[in-house]
């Protein structure tokens, strides 16, 4: 669940444009803020609609509308790994964010069966699908709550997000700034 190498970003992104099931599908927030939900090429609008709904229950005991303005985007599987290794990604992370876009990107098989990719995040991450969704979401929503790529930090975040306890960023980010002090003497 790692954010590096962005270079090419806009490729990944014009196939959200060009397919018609990729429109979002808005989640009005109190604040006026809004949640979009797109799927990226290859799936069909039903089911897009199905992932997406999936997804929305997943998340909707998150503060996910803290974020403001999001977009959440499901990827196939089978793109998911083409996607992830030109920018430096490792394939086997389920979730990245792209922050400067506002955008999360969630693996299909984090969603729904997929044959063979759900057996292998299962060895990757030795935990059900599932659990891995709920660690995926908290995570990403700890590098977007906190605008912090430090992964340690969205972990923690992350861990704080499942428990239903109170986030302070503040506090994360002193301890990684409080790191890099002492890892450079």
């Amino acid at each position: 669940m790692k954010r590096t190498a962005w270079f090419g970003f806009a490729i990944l992104l014009m196939p959200l444009q060009i397919l018609p099931q990729t429109k979002p599908s808005p989640s009005p927030a109190a604040n006026g803020a809004q949640q979009r939900f797109v799927c990226n090429t290859g799936y069909t609008l039903e089911e897009c609609r199905a992932h997406i709904a999936l997804l929305k229950v997943a998340l909707a005991k998150y503060p996910a509308t803290d974020l403001g303005d999001w977009t959440w985007v499901l990827v196939r599987s089978a793109d998911w790994k083409a996607i992830l290794l030109p920018r430096g990604l490792d394939p086997d992370s389920p979730a990245f964010t792209f922050y400067p876009k506002r955008e999360t990107f969630i693996e299909e098989a984090l969603v729904t069966q997929v044959p063979g990719r759900g057996r292998e995040l299962l060895l990757k991450w030795n935990m059900s699908i599932n659990e891995l969704l709920d660690v995926a979401i908290g995570h990403e929503l700890g590098h977007a709550l906190c605008n912090d790529k430090d992964e340690r930090n969205a972990n923690q975040v992350g861990q704080l997000l499942r428990d239903g306890k109170a986030l302070s960023c503040g506090n994360l980010q002193a301890t990684t700034h409080t790191r890099q002090k002492a890892s450079s003497r």
